[in-house]
This record gives structure tokens, sequence and C-alpha cells, in this order.
């Protein structure tokens, strides 16, 4: 029955791999071990106090440290702990938002400083704009050295956010990844998009042991330019197929999974902010009417 073994022993083969190479990747999808992983660091901060909060680009090595301040830009209705309750339950929260003095310099950082996708230069928004060849081609554009702009590094450090991180986390995060970019609306297929690492399809997130983003809508964002969908309660909640296979899950599994009733299409307008627990099954829908542009922080 060797042909029959076969696949159990190549998932095996596949398990311990990663286990032995990147043993976050796969033991950080098991909610148990987030929380005993939090528990680890609450005790290291109450025996030799939190580590300086540091900050970089997404995927680069974090490499200057910011102050936890109140940067006087972020504004909710919400106290942190009410965000992380809801968190809890649901994998997400609304709350945050940017005040118009933040909101108006995102928007004129996006579309004058210069892009990247992969590290390759592509110009500035304003240069992308005045050319449908060039933007045809580019499904993402990132503003590049972001995490060096003094209002997101407030940002990132700011008071409320912070405060609601470490709630959740339960230790205060000593990372904070910023992500500043564009999702352009053009004729791309799926295909094309997915071929240029856009998050498309519903997935899971394991970016390490723990970890919570916070996302900020820099425009006018709805189900037509790219809004987020999630899961609401599937951080918490897989099978063990799920936690043990692939991250993704087509549209149909997800629905027969936990049901057409949880998913979720967050919308809302320039400057509004949602906490998230990307444990959570979620996606990008594809821009089709105009372009979204998002500041997402990534604290861990």
């Amino acid at each position: 029955m060797p042909g029959l073994a076969s696949p159990s022993v190549s998932r095996m083969r596949r398990i311990a791999h990663i286990l032995f190479r990147r043993p976050s990747y796969l033991l950080g999808r098991f909610a148990t071990v987030r929380d005993a992983y939090s528990l680890l660091h609450r005790l290291k901060d109450s025996l030799a106090g939190a580590a300086p909060l540091r900050i970089a680009d997404l995927y680069h090595a974090a490499d200057a440290t910011i102050d936890v301040a109140a940067s006087g830009h972020v504004l909710s209705t919400k106290t942190a702990a009410q965000q992380v309750e809801e968190m809890r339950k649901q994998s997400y929260s609304l709350g945050p938002h940017l005040d118009k003095i933040a909101l108006a310099e995102l928007q004129r950082c996006a579309r004058t400083l210069p892009l990247h996708f992969n590290e390759a230069d592509v110009g500035t928004y304003e240069a992308l704009s005045q050319s449908p060849e060039r933007r045809g081609d580019l499904a993402l554009a990132t503003i590049r050295n972001s995490a060096r702009l003094p209002l997101i590094r407030a940002l990132a450090g700011d008071k409320t956010l912070y405060e609601a991180a470490s709630l959740f986390l339960g230790y205060r995060p000593t990372e904070v990844s910023c992500w500043f970019f564009w999702s352009l609306a053009n004729h791309l297929s799926d295909d094309e998009r997915r071929a240029a690492s856009q998050t498309i399809d519903y997935h899971y997130d394991v970016n390490g042991f723990n970890f919570l983003y916070i996302n900020f809508y820099l425009l006018d964002t709805d189900e037509m330019n790219g809004a987020h969908a999630l899961i609401a309660g599937s951080s918490r909640r897989k099978r063990l197929r799920h936690l043990l296979g692939s991250a993704r899950l087509s549209d149909n599994e997800v629905r027969e999974t936990y049901g057409p009733e949880a998913e979720r299409v967050i919308e809302g307008p320039a400057g509004s902010g949602f906490l998230e627990d990307t444990s959570c099954y979620h996606k990008a829908l594809a821009p089709i009417s105009a372009d979204r542009l998002m500041l997402q922080l990534r604290y861990q």
C-alpha cells in the first residue's frame, strides 16, 4: 500500500521541514500557542521591563526606535479595552480614525513620494496617473521608506493604538511594521493579481507567534475599490486540516465552513480605521472603480 501512504508521508515531511526552518509559521497557527507566547512575554515584561518600540517598513528589519506618546491625530469613541473585547469575539473592531490634518498629509505623501513594487522603482502616483500603460501593469505600489516619515512614526507610536495592541497581545509590543500602499484599479486578471502577491483570496496570516494589525483607509473605500473582507470569529475557530494545511481557502469553502452570515466587508470613509486579528480568514477585494490607499501598522 505504498501509494496510499505516500501523500500522508509527504505531508509529514513538509510539516517537519517547516517546523525545523520556520517554527512560528506552523506553531503560530494555534491559538493556544499564541496564548502561551503572550503569557511568557508578559512575565518577561514584569521582570525586565518592556523593550523600546522599534519601527521599519514591512519586510525590513526594524532599525529605529520611536516614542510612545499621544500623536493628537488618532480619534476614537471606544476604549482600548472595548476594542480588544470586540476583537476577541469577532476578530476585528471598528473605531479609530484619523483627523483631517493627518489624512491630508498622508494623501499628499502617497501622491508625491517615490513608489516601488518588490523594491523596483515605479515612479510616483502622480506620474503613474499620467501613464495608463505603466499603471495598467501594477496591482500594488508601496510608498518607499514610509517608516521614516515623522507622521507615520507618530501614528505608529500613538498611545491609543499602542495601548490597544498591548492589551490584545498581552504584553507591550517591541516592533511595528508599516505598509503604506496603493491598490490600483486596472484590467489585471485575478491570476495576474495573485502573481503580484495581492491577497485577493481568503487566507489567514502567521506573522510570527503573535501579532495585531491596525488599518486605516485613506480614501473613501467600498466593495468597488478594494474594501477589506473577513470572516468574523474565524481567528480562533479553524478545523484541524485548515491549521495543518494551506492557510488559504476558496470563497466557497470559507462560506461552507463558517456560513455566509460570518462574512464582513469593511467599508468606510477616508480616515476610518479598524483593528484586526489577522489569524482570521481575510482578503482584499480587487479594486474595480477606483484605487485604494491604505496604511497598515503591524504590531508584534
